[in-house]
């Protein structure tokens, strides 16, 4: 048995649809997606529409939860107005009502029990929260692209995968979010991050997702990643509006696309010591005039594919 693993799309049907292939030319017997298909692309309706298509199991992350917050209307008040936001709203107001329903009814949890095999729970950033990370916590150098990526300080351990596995009672943790892949079996479990279909940050530009392959027992994983074409993506970045519309965010996040960086990560790192400077702690949404300075500072020739 042969399950397809996804996690963070978010709205590039170019590499969705690499992975597609992929996955069909493999005789998958399902498909797991992880959570943050929507936000940060220029592709929501139809991205959408494919995943849905596809025969298996969804849960919602972090950037379906923004969307569904702001549709309530109860998503901080700068997020309607700001320009840090100003992607995320871009994809609101390209959506339909039906995905918007659909992600509603997604649970931001689930387990995948098929017969004969061992049960997997499903879950976007960790078992109680969509936005925390997990990371392999074994081996040092696992850590390498995570440390390089600014998702983790360089003289600073990481949280144990211990207390992820103590929040469940299934011995195989799938997760997302950090758009690195990784897996890791401790004391007979396993977990695993498939990588990001789109915006992987371990400096591959590629879409990137997993196998997991049932022959007996235990889960066996394989890691893939499958090129795809960037021009296309660069083109309705620029086509759709989603780059004049979606700002600083999503400039940089193409970037992050192009070169398996963490611009966006970067880009908010910038702006968060230009508000310590200016006395701002704490903050969800900077002002204005702080934002426009880091997005005017932003050292952005020295994130591209070239570099």
């Amino acid at each position: 048995m042969r399950l397809a693993v996804l996690a963070d799309v978010h709205d590039n049907l170019p590499a969705l649809q690499a992975v597609v292939e992929d996955i069909r030319k493999l005789d998958v017997d399902g498909v797991i997606t992880a959570g943050d298909y929507l936000v940060r692309g220029p592709y929501p309706v139809e991205t959408s529409r494919l995943l849905r298509s596809l025969a298996g199991w969804m849960i919602r992350g972090n950037a379906e939860g923004y969307l569904l917050a702001y549709d309530a209307g109860e998503a901080p008040s700068p997020w309607y107005t700001s320009d840090q936001w100003a992607a995320m709203r871009w994809t609101y107001e390209h959506l339909d009502r039906e995905t918007l329903d659909f992600i509603a009814g997604l649970p931001q949890s689930r387990v995948v029990k098929l017969d004969g095999t061992t049960p997997i729970r499903v879950v976007h950033g960790s078992p109680s929260d969509p936005s925390e990370r997990l990371f392999p916590d074994e081996d040092p150098n696992k850590l390498y692209w995570f440390r390089k990526a600014g998702l983790l300080p360089e003289h600073c351990d990481p949280p144990r995968l211990a207390h992820a596995f103590a929040q469940i009672r299934e011995s195989v943790l799938l997760c997302g979010h950090t758009h690195i892949p990784w897996v890791q079996e401790q004391d007979g479990r396993l977990a695993l991050n498939p990588g990001a279909v789109s915006g992987a940050l371990n400096g591959d530009a590629r879409a990137q997702y997993a196998l997991l392959i049932w022959e007996g027992g235990p889960w066996q994983v394989e890691h893939r990643a499958v090129a795809y074409d960037l021009t296309r993506v660069r083109r309705a970045f620029r086509d759709r509006g989603f780059l004049a519309e979606g700002g600083a965010f999503a400039r940089a996040y193409l970037l992050s696309i192009e070169t398996g960086r963490n611009v966006v990560g970067h880009l908010f790192s910038h702006v968060d010591k230009l508000a310590l400077e200016a006395g701002v702690e704490d903050w969800d949404v900077v002002p204005g005039a702080i934002w426009d300075r880091a997005v005017t500072t932003f050292r952005w020739t020295e994130y591209t594919s070239e570099s």
